[in-house]
């Protein structure tokens, strides 16, 4: 607290409620809290604190007003705190404890006491063998019945001690080779961490002395508790302390006594029971633990229930999720996809996108630049094994385009399927033998049954992998068919028959019907075929060029930022540095005006004097002009003029000296200045370098879209701006819990309670929805199985047991697990078994997961009151979204001026729109600028 002519001023003491009633108006001051009922003592106090006669406690500084020396005392123990050792400050504030000398005294021999000890993982400087001096820590203090003569010196060991340390890195680690014992003289600390004047300054924060001649320096009872230093004063130096106030002595006394009578009597009336220590409970903690637990006696989150995300998705909540990962693939590798970014929203609007008459250019450029990629690897031959189908494998089929390079030949004959089927029936049940099949599956090909589609798919799709989709995008269509026609399936795209008979619906189709096709597909068809290409040309060489780059380059920006570091560490104790200087210089300035205002003082008194003198001169001269008669009068005049020329240009060259300090201490205070604003130049572009790195690295790390955290419920908060492009969704995603998830809730033992307070903070009755969903799952799922004991008919029409036949068994477990774990289903197999239960498991397990969004800064504010900070995941969730915050707000605000916007635009707008109009606004006015500035550039060179 600061002092007021080196003395502690009490802070006024609040008033009683009874003061003032309930309308009353109160006046608190700002920088102290204190809370006044009269206006004129508000006024009073707050001139009393700004006055200059306020010191500050900790550097001594004085001539401040009293929100200066606050402002003083906080830098400065904060910059204490910071650079003492953790390990000197027990033993040292154990030593200042209780002594009654001088400062400078008990700061010396502090000072002598630690000079040459040193303790356990204290970081110190240490001579090695090569004379050189590096940073390292001491593992061990070695005891005196360890200590033994260190390898090449002829000395005996080092009092105090020997210690046992380790050389430390660049980065703090320390290094395995460079371990040893050493004496203390081979030892130093830090000059800018231990020094007498940082012994001073932590000496005078941490503890309090009377004024009174011969009081103790006592340590603050929070760290004699915290260090366990002892508090009770020894008696001899309590009989000995003079107390310069008997009456405040009594009144102490006194109020003791009446504590301790109370004591006995309290401990009189309770039991004589044990009682167990209040445990002390150290947070971040599990956070469902949290709403149990209270801190003062109130809830620890302002908001009983979570806000409401909203739901109105555009897509299907079970096809959300392959919408995002679809779309932050296309906005993570723009630029090998040679693809301008556009947003979430835009791309959920061009799949659902069914006008015939007005073609979605958007559409036709996401899907022909991830075809592109796939079509580049199969034209140079280095595509990955692929998935083949019955039109492939059918060497039998007329209408199956043979013309076909022989490389492409080369590809197929080694391409595996991930089918589990048996051999293809091409329509006739002789032209595939057994021989055949075995030949098949000892070349490593597993083949699937035909497909019932149109024979007119191959036509349509026939040399779809020989040349790249032109920029003009013609065709794309018919490549997509072709496309997915050769390496689709029902693994990779369920409902993959229905696709291509919807988009080739006879033997008449062309590649122009198939444009006014695909718009008719339904949205879920639309979704499983991005999927799928996304799926396939992250596999392509160009994407993982692209990923190995990005890898490089995320490298080479935390080599930056390890440097950055170092910088700011450097620059840091060049401050601390530089106000150490400055507060030097301020103290001298304060002892040179202190030191120029005494001699002011006494040059004040110099004039009476001067005037005696005078007139002792005068009576003198008189006297000699008595008794020399020879001196002239005009004699006596010139000498005198000449004296007081010789005053007046005295003080002539003492106005211009003072000008000339004055003009040094200002050109010198200007440099001081210029030197204050580098380094603030310096940390702001240091500061701005490290947010521009980190926004680069989480753009270079393209396939590692992580969540922001979860709450209690384990609920997901997804935030993909960014990452794939700034203001691409402007808004927070929430995913529900995973299987596994509530799992773990189900767990606890007190799951009914958690799930009823999961319900009762969940204004959306996620958790109903979710609990379900999971129940008809794990039901159908079940269901799906089949009993150990369940007899099966063989081709001869006899029944057996599966207990009686070993390797029915173990296949049918074989498929039943493959099955479960896949959650992928054919829709016609060879034995033309439906396994519709297995498909409505699949289904449910899909939908499981429930998706919302917040959209507006008022719905952050309220999550944010509503999370706990004491939690473990609630905590690292509310860092992560302060941490964005900006952002986020600053986009959805931007996101609603748009809206607006647009509402007003439309208003002006005539009711009646050209489809002109209309295709210049929103997804439908999408440019791919980035293959049109390719395009021109190649025709450049």
């Amino acid at each position: 607290m600061p002092f007021h002519k080196r003395k502690a001023i009490s802070l006024v003491p609040n008033p009683s409620t009874d003061d003032f009633g309930d309308n009353a108006p109160v006046w608190v001051m700002r920088f102290t809290n204190e809370i006044f009922t009269d206006y004129e003592d508000y006024v009073n106090r707050y001139f009393f604190y700004l006055q200059k006669n306020w010191q500050c406690e900790t550097t001594g500084k004085s001539g401040l007003s009293y929100e200066e020396a606050l402002e003083s005392e906080k830098k400065a123990k904060s910059a204490i705190s910071n650079k003492f050792p953790v390990q000197l400050r027990k033993p040292l504030l154990r030593y200042v404890q209780f002594r009654t000398e001088r400062i400078d005294a008990i700061v010396e021999g502090a000072w002598e006491e630690l000079k040459d000890i040193y303790y356990q993982d204290e970081g110190i400087n240490v001579k090695w063998t090569n004379k050189l001096t590096y940073s390292g820590t001491i593992l061990k203090v070695l005891p005196k019945s360890q200590w033994t003569t260190i390898e090449g010196s002829t000395k005996e060991p080092a009092v105090p001690g020997q210690y046992y340390v380790q050389v430390l890195d660049e980065l703090g680690n320390g290094i395995e080779d460079m371990k040893r014992v050493v004496d203390c003289n081979v030892l130093s600390r830090d000059r800018l961490a231990f020094n007498k004047n940082i012994i001073r300054k932590y000496v005078r924060e941490c503890t309090n002395k009377e004024n009174y001649l011969g009081a103790p320096w006592v340590v603050k009872p929070s760290l004699c508790k915290k260090y366990g230093i002892t508090a009770k004063m020894p008696a001899a130096l309590q009989k000995a302390t003079n107390d310069p106030a008997p009456e405040l002595a009594a009144a102490k006394k006194a109020r003791l006594e009446a504590v301790e009578k109370a004591k006995e009597v309290a401990s009189k009336t309770r039991e004589d029971t044990p009682v167990e220590p209040k445990k002390t409970i150290k947070y971040p903690i599990e956070d469902l633990d949290l709403d149990l637990e209270l801190v003062n006696g109130t809830k620890m989150n302002s908001l009983e229930t979570r806000p409401g995300p909203m739901t109105d998705l555009s897509v299907p909540q079970s096809m959300f999720e392959a919408v995002v990962m679809s779309w932050q693939f296309l906005g993570s590798f723009s630029s090998p996809l040679k693809l301008t970014s556009f947003g979430l929203k835009d791309f959920e609007e061009s799949l659902a996108h069914a006008d015939v008459q007005q073609p979605c250019v958007m559409v036709a450029e996401y899907h022909s630049v991830l075809m592109n990629l796939i079509i580049q690897d199969r034209i140079e031959g280095i595509a990955k094994p692929i998935l083949i189908t019955s039109t492939s494998v059918n060497s039998g089929n007329n209408n199956t385009a043979a013309s076909t390079p022989q490389a492409r030949e080369d590809r197929e004959d080694s391409v595996l399927t991930e089918d589990e089927g048996t051999a293809v029936d091409i329509g006739d049940s002789a032209s595939a033998s057994g021989q055949d099949e075995f030949d098949q599956q000892q070349q490593g090909r597993r083949v699937i049954s035909h497909r019932p589609i149109n024979e007119r798919v191959a036509v349509v799709g026939q040399a779809w992998d020989q040349k790249a989709i032109p920029t003009s995008r013609d065709g794309w269509e018919a490549v997509l068919v072709g496309l997915i026609n050769e390496l689709g399936s029902f693994e990779s795209i369920p409902n993959v028959d229905r696709i291509l008979n919807h988009l080739v619906p006879n033997d008449s189709t062309v590649k122009e019907d198939i444009e006014l096709l695909y718009p008719t597909l339904p949205l879920e068809d639309k979704i499983n075929i991005i999927t799928f290409l996304v799926e396939a040309a992250a596999s392509t060489s160009s994407i993982r060029l692209y990923i190995d780059r990005c890898r490089e380059l995320l490298k080479a920006r935390r080599l930056e930022l390890y440097d950055l570091n170092k910088s700011k560490k450097l620059l840091q104790t060049e401050r601390a540095e530089f106000d150490r200087q400055e507060q030097d210089r301020e103290s001298g300035e304060e002892q040179q005006r202190s030191q120029d205002q005494e001699q002011k003082g006494q040059k004040d008194s110099a004039p009476a004097t001067r005037e005696s003198s005078v007139d002792i001169r005068e009576d003198h001269d008189s006297s000699e002009s008595q008794l020399s008669r020879s001196e002239s009068r005009q004699e006596k005049l010139r000498r005198q003029q000449l004296e007081r020329e010789q005053e007046e240009s005295k003080r002539f060259e003492d106005l211009a000296r003072q000008r000339a300090i004055s003009k040094a201490k200002s050109a010198e205070l200007r440099v001081r200045q210029v030197q204050r604003k580098k380094f603030i130049e310096r940390e702001n572009a240091i500061t701005h370098r490290e947010e521009q790195i980190e926004r680069e690295m989480a753009r270079l790390a393209v396939g590692r879209v992580r969540p922001l955290g979860k709450d209690r419920f384990y609920n997901r908060y997804w935030y993909f701006d960014g990452i794939t492009m700034n203001h691409g969704t402007d808004r927070i995603f929430v995913q529900s819990p995973s299987f596994l998830d509530l799992e773990t809730l189900r767990a606890r033992d007190d799951q009914e309670d958690v799930l009823q307070r999961f319900k009762d903070q969940d204004q959306t009755g996620t958790m109903e929805k979710i609990l379900k969903k999971h129940e008809e799952a794990e039901n159908i799922l079940q269901g799906a199985k089949e009993p150990k004991n369940k007899k099966t008919t063989t081709k001869g029409g006899q029944s057996h047991s599966d207990s009686d036949d070993s390797d029915d068994e173990n296949q049918d477990k074989e498929k039943s697990k493959s099955k479960a774990s896949n959650g992928l289903v054919n829709g016609a197999g060879h034995h033309g078994v439906k396994q519709e239960s297995a498909d409505e498991a699949v289904q449910v397990d899909n939908e499981i997961s429930l998706w919302g969004y917040y959209s507006e800064p008022e719905q952050i504010e309220k999550l944010l009151m509503w999370l706990n900070k004491h939690g473990e995941r609630e905590s690292a969730l509310i860092e992560a979204i302060n941490r964005q915050f900006d952002m986020i707000v600053g986009g959805m605000q931007a996101k609603q001026k748009e809206i607006l916007l647009q509402a007003q635009r439309n208003a002006a707008r005539r009711s009646v729109r050209t489809k002109t109009a209309q295709a210049s606004e929103g997804y439908l006015g999408y440019v791919n600028r980035a293959s049109r500035q390719e395009t021109r550039l190649g025709r450049y060179l």
